[in-house]
């Protein structure tokens, strides 16, 4: 478990056991912006502990809603008792937290540049399955990437 974050099994099982009276429900998906080129230029050992460093940052920012890789650099993240918007809000701060960090190569000292996420959030319907919800969120991720990256669109 490269990042230390749960997987997509444990959003299913969480979607899943979700507690109607816990609601609303959000689903977010996020993905790291152009990070193919981090693993291209710096190698996939750079890229793995980029990946953990977003992954641990999502989780500490997110906190306490449940934040999982999902597969290669995207991650999901359920959030419960918050509208769209205070959702979206939130995963709008935790992008400016990831696009504030500095990343270097450890073994060159040399700056990664900044790397940003994109993510689309959704509320979900009350008897909504997971396929459904993700399918939706997914393509607010693809609007936010083709509206330039860096950004959050709800919906």
């Amino acid at each position: 478990m490269l990042t230390g974050l749960p997987n997509r099994r444990a959003f299913e099982e969480a979607y899943a056991a979700r507690d109607a009276k816990a609601g609303p429900y959000c689903l977010a998906v996020c993905d790291i912006d152009r990070f193919k080129r981090v693993n291209d230029i710096h190698g996939h050992s750079v890229g793995d502990r980029v990946l953990t460093a977003i992954g641990q940052a999502m989780a500490a920012e997110c906190a306490p809603h449940l934040v999982v890789r999902h597969g290669g650099e995207e991650f999901a993240v359920l959030l419960a008792g918050l509208s769209l918007s205070d959702a979206a809000a939130l995963l709008d701060s935790v992008r400016a937290v990831v696009a504030a960090k500095r990343f270097r190569n450890r073994e060159t000292d040399t700056p990664l540049g900044t790397i940003t996420f994109s993510a689309g959030v959704t509320a979900i319907h009350a008897a909504e399955p997971a396929e459904a919800a993700f399918l939706r969120a997914d393509r607010l991720l693809y609007a936010a990437k083709e509206h330039g990256r860096d950004q959050i669109c709800a919906g």
